[in-house]
């Protein structure tokens, strides 16, 4: 399969906290430890490749005003073209909102005529400064209304805004990176739709994928990432999925990343985490070479072993999605999809079980 690149933008005013987040999600920085970072001169690119097939080709804009004339100037058609993806920072703290305001507003026209259908992704960052003040976070709806009215106004309905509040110090910055790198992800139809058939072979509530390198969330099974309890599908209702905490994904992100760094520093090697506990068992573990699974059943006849193993007989098919352009491996579920070429071996040899059919006769039930 050939490798697709996608162009990330990230852009904000001088202190907005840009290269603080950019270290705590793809170089394992602490909060703690991103206080001796200092300026973006000019830009800065990384790539960073996510299963195999994609890479974020991350452009880190320094916010100097001199830096942001010149990208609205001279090098206008190179820092706006062909971009993905432009996830732009706001401090909460600032003093002169109408000024960021302001520069927002001229990016946002000059990505529009550079890159159209491009999504805007807007963090609010700090949050952590604001709430101790500002609890209830009236301050973070009023700029939310703000940025809002300016994408309305200059974005014309084209792309896609959303707006996250951030801070380093939570787990609030892997849930607004996360929904980031979802949209990007190829063939998230076909992941999706395969952890759901594993999720309900289980007997599961869900099961959820995970980069290995950044912890961040590619795919879930059953409803959508950013859903609310009115998306839950009827297995998700089932097992009670609503009253499990919205943040849930993005804490297991930061919790693991840290006993991770933990382990390196005392010469361990973290491979994955299993156990049983009163009101379900829980399985993460490796899926493919870039991705770790979570499973979690709450069903009391389920054991941890039936979960490993079907984790293990799912790990050779999902690793086709990021390395092939046509699945040739016999599935019932890749046959639907569209996103990918299916031309299996054996497709019309009855003795040949289809991947889907072969797990379900495995576990004992009925196709």
């Amino acid at each position: 399969m050939s490798t697709a690149r996608r162009k990330l933008l990230l852009m904000g005013k001088s202190g907005s906290g840009k290269t603080s987040m950019r270290s705590v999600i793809f170089s394992n920085y602490s909060a703690k430890d991103t206080k001796r970072l200092g300026a973006t001169i000019d830009v800065e690119q990384s790539a960073v490749r996510f299963l195999g097939s994609l890479v974020l080709n991350l452009w880190d804009c320094g916010g100097q005003n001199a830096f942001v004339d010149n990208y609205l100037t001279a090098q206008k058609d190179t820092i706006f073209a062909n971009v993905a993806v432009l996830i732009y920072v706001f401090d909460i703290t600032s003093t002169e909102w109408d000024v960021d305001l302001k520069y927002f507003e001229e990016i946002v026209t000059a990505l529009r005529e550079n890159s159209g259908d491009a999504r805007v992704w807007v963090l609010i960052n700090k949050m952590d400064l604001a709430d101790k003040e500002d609890p209830k976070r009236t301050k973070y709806g009023t700029r939310k209304a703000d940025i809002v009215g300016v994408d309305e106004r200059v974005g014309k309905g084209k792309g896609e805004l959303r707006c996250f509040p951030t801070s380093i110090w939570d787990e609030s910055l892997y849930k607004a990176w996360s929904s980031v790198v979802h949209t990007l992800i190829p063939n998230i139809g076909l992941i999706t739709s395969h952890l759901t058939f594993l999720r309900d072979l289980c007997l599961a509530v869900e099961a959820v994928v995970f980069e290995t390198d950044t912890f961040l969330v590619i795919a879930k099974s059953g409803s959508p990432l950013d859903g609310d309890s009115s998306t839950l599908d009827e297995r998700e209702v089932a097992g009670n999925a609503k009253v499990l905490d919205r943040q849930r994904f993005e804490k297991i992100s930061e919790i693991v990343k840290g006993f991770r760094k933990t382990c390196q520093r005392n010469g361990e090697q973290w491979v994955g985490f299993e156990s049983t506990f009163d009101e379900c068992k829980v399985v993460l573990e490796p899926l493919t070479k870039n991705t770790f699974i979570l499973v979690v059943s709450v069903d009391p006849i389920i054991e941890v072993g039936m979960l490993q193993y079907n984790i293990r007989e799912s790990q050779l098919h999902f690793s086709e999605f990021a390395q092939k352009s046509t699945l040739d491996r016999k599935c019932g579920l890749c046959r639907k999809n569209k996103e990918l070429r299916y031309d299996a071996k054996g497709e019309k040899d009855q003795s040949v079980a289809a991947w889907d059919a072969a797990l379900i006769e495995a576990n004992g039930l009925d196709s």
